[in-house]
């Protein structure tokens, strides 16, 4: 069942609840709703579908703010659920195999069996509920124009912004690995540091899809979960310094310049529980500041990082 909820305000879009067992009844796992938002009409089509990947234990319902900015600048948006019950740091970041963190996640995304360590099949992976949750909402809203981003029955990744914060900016990482997408944005990710080998993931290194050039990052410098010292290597093994050292995001979006890396040292918002303010500070719906007018303070450089 898809459930219409009444848009933020008076710009056209559309929000909505989707649930994977109706578009798929093979799913078995991670049920809670996927939220999809038409773009509003009251600007240009930006003719591009933003994709937010949730952390560990993580629902869409969390980051519907981010989804909501996007809709506002013309993109159909849409928050999937998917199987993130286990942190794969949990499961790789001891590991003695080099490729633990890069076959865990392709199995997540694509379903592929890679890995003992998790059991995802197809109609539960990432990539499968994405293309069936676009096709199901083209056929049941057909004049809002969701079917642009399929090519066929499988989905034109040159019309995608992916974006994930923790465990989900992680498969947005390795997705840039595997397709050629237009943008990827990461909050407090990717998460992938081998303690083993005291190294980032050997996945980071692997040959682009997506340029570089077309990829950003955004943490807070106190969160505990992805300390800064571990991101920042994550970062530069990926090429991401090479547009300039990290800046602030706290001196306002004009500041940065051209980076791709980007941090805060602002104070969480405390609108709900969360177990680790700093660590979804820069795009968890409870725990991302707001402003006066009760709109995300980090709004801008979402555009920035995301929207561009």
């Amino acid at each position: 069942m898809s459930t219409p909820i009444p848009p933020p305000g008076p710009n056209g879009s559309i929000e909505r609840e989707i649930s994977p067992v109706t578009v798929d009844p093979r799913v078995d796992t991670a049920t809670e709703p996927h939220v999809a938002i038409s773009p509003a009409t009251n600007v240009s089509a930006a003719n591009r579908l933003f994709v937010f990947l949730p952390g560990t234990g993580g629902i869409p319902e969390s980051y519907r703010l981010i989804l909501r900015v996007g809709a506002a600048n013309g993109y159909h948006t849409i928050g999937i659920n998917y199987p993130n019950e286990e942190a794969v740091g949990v499961l790789c970041a001891n590991s003695d195999d080099p490729n633990c963190y890069w076959d865990v996640r392709r199995e997540v995304i694509t379903g592929s069996d890679s890995t003992r360590l998790v059991n995802v099949n197809g109609p539960n992976s990432i990539v499968t509920r994405l293309t069936e949750a676009i096709a199901y909402l083209q056929q049941t809203y057909p004049n809002e124009g969701w079917g642009q981003y399929l090519a066929g029955d499988a989905i034109d990744w040159s019309k995608i912004n992916i974006a994930g914060h923790s465990q989900g900016g992680g498969h947005a990482g390795v997705m840039t690995k595997l397709y050629a997408m237009n943008r990827a944005c990461y909050f407090a990710s990717p998460p992938d540091f081998s303690l083993f080998f005291n190294a980032p993931a050997t996945w980071t290194g692997r040959p682009n899809a997506t340029a570089v050039s077309r990829q950003y990052g955004f943490t807070h410098l106190q969160d505990p979960l992805v300390p800064y010292d571990q991101l920042s290597l994550i970062w530069q093994a990926m090429g991401l310094d090479a547009f300039g050292a990290a800046r602030s995001a706290d001196m306002g979006v004009s500041s940065l310049g051209s980076v791709h890396m980007v941090t805060t040292d602002a104070t969480p918002a405390n609108n709900g529980p969360s177990a680790s303010p700093y660590h979804g500070a820069t795009v968890l719906d409870n725990v991302t500041p707001l402003g006066g007018n009760g709109q995300p303070v980090f709004a801008p450089i979402w555009d920035y990082l995301c929207f561009k």
